[in-house]
Formats: structure tokens, sequence, C-alpha cells
């Protein structure tokens, strides 16, 4: 006689069906949400060249002592100096906060502007203590001429006319960027 098939063994050949339209509603909302916030986020980007120069350009280069303005920003101060001794190194204490003087890196830079009105570039060399907020502050000031800055003219290369200055230094190279200052 054949013995009957346990019970047990149909009960467990059953079929869960999972739900996944509570799972889908949720991407769709996230997805719905992350393209609305989208629209609010705004981008924006300042360009920096990066050093492209063989060693035989570099040592042409250095025949003639350029200015490389450099600005380091330290826990305590910030300094305007040049490796070639081309300007007088000046020491701005930051301010009560502990952010770097903007206004007062941005006077001093006018002054050299005027001194060396053709260059363009400054280096920047941030220490790890300066924040991201106060680097971007101090780019603008080092970028931006003010509309109370004096009038810095210089004569175009390729026309011969006397053109007015609307920046300052436009090109920043970061240098020493992993400093442990």
């Amino acid at each position: 006689m054949l013995k009957r098939p346990s019970s047990r063994r149909r009960i467990g050949k059953e079929q869960i069906a999972l739900n996944l339209v509570p799972m889908m509603d949720t991407f769709v909302t996230l997805i719905a949400f992350l393209l609305y916030t989208m629209a609010f986020m705004v981008m924006t980007s300042v360009e920096t060249p990066l050093p492209t120069a063989t060693p035989t350009e570099v040592a042409e280069k250095l025949k003639e002592k350029p200015l490389q303005l450099t600005v380091s920003f330290r826990k305590e101060e910030t300094e305007i100096w040049s490796p070639f001794s081309k300007i007088t190194a000046k020491k701005i204490p930051n301010t009560p906060e502990g952010t770097p003087d903007v206004a007062a890196i941005h006077t001093k830079l006018v002054e050299v502007k005027q001194q060396f009105p053709n260059e363009k570039q400054v280096v920047l060399a941030p220490s790890g203590s300066i924040s991201y907020d106060s680097l971007v502050a101090a780019m603008d000031g080092i970028r931006m001429l003010d509309a109370i800055d004096p009038p810095i003219i210089v004569k175009n290369a390729e026309t011969g006319v006397d053109e007015t200055l609307k920046l300052l230094f436009p090109e920043i190279v970061f240098g020493n960027i992993l400093s442990n200052d």
C-alpha cells in the first residue's frame, strides 16, 4: 500500500508575492524631488591653469626673474611675497574671527598691480587651516578690481591703445596645497 504524501510539503510550496508598488512609489517621488531641487542649485567654477612648461622654458623664464606673486594663507596671518624679492613681503594679520582680512589683502595687491600692471598671475599657497569659504572670498578679492580702486591703465600690446584694467589678477594658480600649517 502506498503512503499518502505529507501535507507539510504542500504548504511549503506556496509562492509569496512581494508588493513592489510602495517601493516604486518611493523611488518615483525621490527622483521627482531630486530633479526639482537641482533646478535651484547653481554651480560656478573658477578656472585655474595647469602649469605647462618644459624645463628649458622654465630656465629661459628664470633668466629675467619673474615677479611670481605669491599669497600664503596661514593660521594667524596672510603673507604677500615674491620668491625673487621683486616686492617687499607684507604680512597681514587675520581678522579676530580667524579669517583672512580680504580688504587689506586686496589693498596691498592693488599696490602691487600698480607697480607691475602687466602681471596677471598669482600663486595661492593655502594652509590646511583655512576654510573653503574664506579661500573663495580671498580669491574674489584677488581677481576683481572694485569701483573705488584707482584705475590701472595698461597699453594693449596688439592695438597700442591705453586700456583700463577690469581684473586685478585673473589667473590664480594653486601651489603648496598639501601644507601642514
